[in-house]
């Protein structure tokens, strides 16, 4: 029978933006993003322009600082899921 291992057994099993040679403000704008997305969801948006909405009620800014739309949300989810 295998065992449950501990939450502190567990390093090196999560994401490690260094590992991926991932920028530190690009971690900080990736997780502010991932947080907006999660609370406008969780408010119950269905549809991309609901969640652009709300990123803009929560001033979660776009990848230069903008606004965003329908069309900028939807190419920068490309862009993060490659």
């Amino acid at each position: 029978m295998s065992r449950i291992r501990r939450s502190n057994e567990n390093q090196g099993f999560g994401y490690n933006a260094e590992e991926h040679g991932l920028d530190p403000v690009e971690k900080v704008y990736r997780d502010a993003l991932g947080d907006g997305i999660e609370a406008v969801l969780g408010d119950g948006a269905e549809e991309l322009s609901d969640v652009a909405k709300g990123l803009n009620e929560r001033h979660v800014t776009g990848p230069s600082g903008e606004s965003w739309t329908e069309e900028l949300l939807a190419a920068e989810l490309n862009r993060l899921a490659r």
